[in-house]
């Protein structure tokens, strides 16, 4: 018998007796692309809305309800402010008056926030330690009235009002870290930012305007 010739083409055999196959890749359909993006942004969309809804509200976060008596003291705070007589005191005595005047209202409207059950006692030790950065910075106030006030024979000597620091160690003022709280209620805690209650302001003009931020 003469020698078989082997088949040419795709259909060659190989030595060992088995047939080569080839399987050309299969292009992806237009289709499968357009779900992949669209599962990929519905997670995307499900990562976001898990954050904002939850993730990013901080345990000290308050409720509108247990937030509404605090912030309605701070309303009736700024409107009792803007109602003080002498809103930009020059002379030192003036200023001493001015602060003590404002320091009586601020007191009262901290006298309110010790009054709030704020829900647990997470929420609770935040309002106190909020409430407690208050007191500081009115102490801190009296404490510049009364060397203002020492100084009034002495019109050249320059008093220098100092805001507390952090409890954290930070040298941060005080006042940045109550604002932050305020921010962890927005905007239910609105009313209660410290520059809508001017309570860094001890010289100057006392403009009290809404902050949101």
């Amino acid at each position: 018998m003469g020698d078989l010739e082997p088949p040419s083409g795709n259909g060659a055999v190989h030595r060992n007796g088995a047939g080569e196959h080839t399987r050309a890749k299969r292009p992806h359909a237009p289709w499968e692309f357009l779900i992949l993006s669209l599962f990929v942004a519905l997670v995307c969309i499900g990562i976001i809305l898990g954050w904002t809804l939850v993730g990013s509200h901080s345990p000290e976060r308050l409720s509108a309800a247990t937030a509404a008596p605090i912030a309605a003291a701070c309303n009736t705070a700024q409107a009792a402010l803007k109602a003080l007589p002498n809103p930009n005191p020059i002379t030192g005595a003036d200023r001493v008056a001015r602060i003590r005047a404002e320091d009586r209202v601020l007191g009262e409207m901290v006298q309110k926030f010790t009054q709030v059950d704020a829900g647990s006692p997470t929420k609770n030790q935040a309002l106190r330690g909020w409430t407690e950065d208050w007191s500081r910075t009115l102490a801190a106030r009296e404490q510049y009235a009364a060397r203002l006030e020492a100084t009034k024979d002495e019109p050249g000597k320059k008093v220098q009002f100092v805001l507390p620091t952090s409890k954290s160690g930070s040298l941060k003022p005080v006042t940045s870290n109550m604002d932050d709280y305020v921010r962890e209620s927005h905007p239910y805690l609105d009313a209660c930012f410290t520059a809508g209650l001017r309570l860094d302001t001890v010289e100057g003009p006392r403009q009290y305007e809404k902050v949101t931020q």
